[in-house]
């Protein structure tokens, strides 16, 4: 069988399922649905089928008119529109899911083929958009294509499209836990928006602080790794990225820069305990003469620092155990150098050196950690020069 993968992107759900297809066996191709020429190169490829596993537009009707095309829709039989994980996570649903559809005029409103569920774990929208929703869509691949292949499927049921959430902090009467739910529920995508020391920008990657406390909201109460701790009526969150209109995500501190003169540095130990409740990227679990290390880099991309931290915790561990269990981080393993950073730099010759000679001396410190056993335990997704 001949399929074309029509996507906005190539994304982890679009990637893991064109591995997953190539293993089997199957022919695909993959056409990107801004492309200008995308009807032509699939009249070209000819497809069996089209499988859409990650769309942010419209599919012209031309193309699902002449092709058996079917879509991911990452919510429950009966939800429908493009913002089903966000409205599930504002709602507090336990059980949420997702569904193989056949595209046609009524947006996603095509007959089912396979549908799931899953319970979730965490209220975060790239939390179960990467662990959850992308298990799930696999999961039911076999059961899809077999029946695609029986014409087995379900009539959708056409309720109104999902409505975008208006989500806006209120640093007066919002706790840190209702401030920390409303950024995850836009986390990875849109963001949510807000002004910082003057700064418009949208916040990702937050984290409650149980020590650290301010004498009114909204205040900058110190600085880590890059993110920024910011006080609320309860306490204080911490914010690790930033991203203004037009621009990237970047840790908070190289988006504000001069802003934060006079900003304490509030610092972890090299491996940290996790006996309290804060930001940290470099923590470890010791357990009979085994160190289960977490690296848990914003997107799995490293930084030059990110590296010089890992190598030293990985040689004063070394010294400590005898297995080093590389666990990565909650979303990403890891996805190699940080290049969101070199972007950013107006010395990318000379950060770009940097960052490789890091990530490379990393390397070094765990393949020449010879009086310990090393396991790479990737549970969560790699790439480039991470894998």
């Amino acid at each position: 069988m001949k399929l074309t993968l029509l996507v906005t992107s190539f994304n982890s759900l679009s990637q893991t399922v064109y591995v997953w297809l190539k293993d089997r066996g199957f022919l695909v191709d993959i056409t990107y649905i801004n492309s200008i020429s995308r009807d032509l190169e699939i009249d070209e490829f000819k497809p069996d089928i089209i499988l859409c596993p990650f769309l942010k537009d419209y599919i012209p009707n031309f193309i699902y008119n002449k092709y058996p095309t079917f879509v991911f829709h990452p919510g429950i039989t009966s939800d429908r529109g493009a913002y089903s994980i966000e409205n599930a996570i504002i709602l507090n649903k336990k059980i949420w899911g997702g569904v193989w559809l056949r595209a046609n005029k009524e947006f996603d409103g095509g007959d089912i083929y396979a549908s799931g569920k899953f319970k979730i774990k965490k209220y975060k929208k790239s939390y179960i958009y990467r662990k959850d929703e992308l298990t799930l869509a696999v999961s039911l691949l076999d059961e899809f294509l077999d029946n695609i292949k029986n014409d087995k499927k379900i009539p959708q049921i056409l309720n109104p499209l999902n409505k975008k959430p208006i989500l806006k902090i209120d640093w007066q009467n919002d706790s840190s836990e209702v401030i920390l739910k409303k950024i995850n529920t836009l986390d990875s995508y849109p963001g949510i928006e807000e002004e910082i020391l003057g700064v418009k920008v949208e916040l990702y990657n937050a984290f409650i602080e149980e020590r650290l406390k301010g004498n009114k909201p909204k205040k900058i109460l110190a600085k880590r790794d890059g993110a920024i701790c910011i006080s609320t009526i309860d306490g204080a969150i911490w914010v690790a990225i930033l991203k203004e209109k037009n621009r990237f995500k970047l840790p908070a501190t190289y988006v504000l820069k001069d802003r934060l003169k006079g900003i304490k540095e509030d610092r972890l130990p090299l491996i940290f305990d996790k006996s309290y409740k804060t930001f940290y990227e470099v923590a470890c679990d010791i357990k009979d003469e085994v160190a289960y290390l977490e690296f848990n880099f914003f997107n799995g991309a490293f930084r030059a620092e990110q590296c010089i931290r890992l190598k030293y915790a990985i040689e004063y561990l070394k010294e400590k155990v005898k297995v080093i269990v590389l666990n990565g981080g909650e979303e990403f393993f890891s996805n190699g150098i940080n290049l969101n950073i070199l972007e950013d730099s107006k010395k990318n010759g000379e950060d770009g050196w940097s960052a490789i000679n890091a990530i490379n001396d990393l390397i070094k410190s765990i393949i020449f950690a010879d009086n310990v056993i090393t396991i790479a335990n990737i549970k969560s997704n790699a790439g480039a020069g991470g894998v």
